[in-house]
């Protein structure tokens, strides 16, 4: 009973004679702290006795207080309903982290907050709805379709709040004037999120939605150099048939002979007809000058056919795959923040949409060809 049990001690004099009792007793202490009134610390129960012994008429002890495992687990046998507070405590805990309790919308400003998080509220994102009945993607683009003035909306869960990130509709580009040469233009429409400019004048800032060929960077001295990163939406489309067929070679192989010469006459061995129902065949040729005389070799390949049956698992795994290496050439460098597969059975096909949210530098200049540093 009394391994585990920690003894917490205040010790009065001179402190050489305490840690001289302690080397000489063997007695481990944890948790010191020197106090006005003394030195504390905490040493187990067992070794209260060969202490007390080595410090006989060098100092004084003084008992503050004990603890440990073996004396919560005694209490809980005596009194085993004390160990429902903090199970209720744990349960009320998870139970209330399992619903959103603050709902937020971030953004630029000019957003039309109050009627953001009144659309979420028609919708079912309010405080006191459970997490699991939610579903973040559907809640952004339906709270997207039904606001206007927005160029994206997303809702992510963070804990028990949970936020709606917007930003607002694109805006006309700015013009340059004519004579302008050597700026910065986007190459995609998107969010912008910063903006690293070495040379020239920038001509938007973080929170700005730009569209394709607006003017980023006015050039100075007819030059402009930096990056300007801005979150940019894709979606892509994929379709797979559900169900088709293809060959392959089971490896068997049959030889047939031919000679034929003028005439029109022909002489097969082995005869005429095909080895295998679906085959491949190579032929060789060998012509004979004297009587016009021709010798074919036909080998066949045995081809089998292979029923496929594609199931959406298949689809969305194929679609994700290539939806990432069309992003990774066509936007080299940029760093996905969100992809999202949703597969749908249309006919005999499956059609599968990615949805694909990333942050790139969408710098160019009028050549066409982005500007990196």
């Amino acid at each position: 009973m009394a391994e585990g049990i920690w003894l917490r001690l205040r010790f009065r004099g001179r402190t050489e004679e305490l840690w001289q009792a302690l080397a000489v007793s063997g007695t481990p202490a944890r948790r010191i702290h020197p106090q006005a009134d003394g030195l504390v610390f905490d040493i187990p129960f067992h070794g209260l006795r060969p202490l007390r012994r080595e410090l006989s008429g060098h100092g004084r002890l003084d008992l503050l207080g004990y603890g440990g495992w073996p004396l919560i687990l005694r209490s809980l046998r005596r009194r085993p309903w004390r160990a429902a507070w903090p199970t209720l405590a744990f349960l009320g805990y998870l139970v209330a982290s399992s619903f959103v309790w603050q709902v937020a919308v971030v953004g630029p400003s000019g957003i039309p907050e109050a009627t953001i998080l009144a659309a979420a509220k028609d919708f079912g994102l309010r405080p006191g709805v459970s997490r699991g009945a939610l579903d973040p993607f559907r809640l952004g683009k339906r709270i997207e379709l039904r606001v206007p003035g927005l160029i994206f909306a997303a809702v992510r869960l963070d804990g028990v709040r949970a936020v709606v990130y917007a930003a607002p509709a694109l805006k006309p580009p700015q013009a340059l004037p004519a004579a302008a040469s050597g700026a910065l233009f986007a190459a995609e429409r998107g969010y912008v999120t910063r903006v690293v400019v070495l040379r020239g004048q920038p001509l938007v800032k973080a929170g700005d939605t730009v569209v394709r060929g607006e003017p980023l960077v006015a050039p100075n001295q007819g030059q402009s150099r930096g990056q300007v990163f801005a979150r940019i939406w894709r979606r892509l489309d994929y379709t797979f048939p559900q169900r088709s067929e293809r060959s392959y070679v089971s490896g068997r192989r049959a030889t047939r002979w031919y000679i034929s010469w003028s005439g029109g006459r022909k002489w097969t061995p082995l005869g005429s007809a095909q080895p295998f129902r679906q085959a491949r065949r190579a032929t060789t040729i060998w012509r004979i000058p004297l009587g016009s005389v021709e010798v074919a070799r036909y080998t066949y390949v045995e081809l089998r056919t292979l029923k496929v049956e594609r199931t959406r698992t298949y689809a969305e795994l194929r679609a994700t795959s290539m939806a990432l290496a069309a992003m990774k050439r066509s936007m080299p460098g940029a760093q996905l923040l969100s992809l999202r597969t949703e597969v749908r059975r249309i006919g005999g096909n499956l059609q599968a949409e990615v949805y694909i949210e990333a942050e790139t530098d969408i710098a160019q200049a009028k050549a066409g060809g982005r500007t990196r540093d």
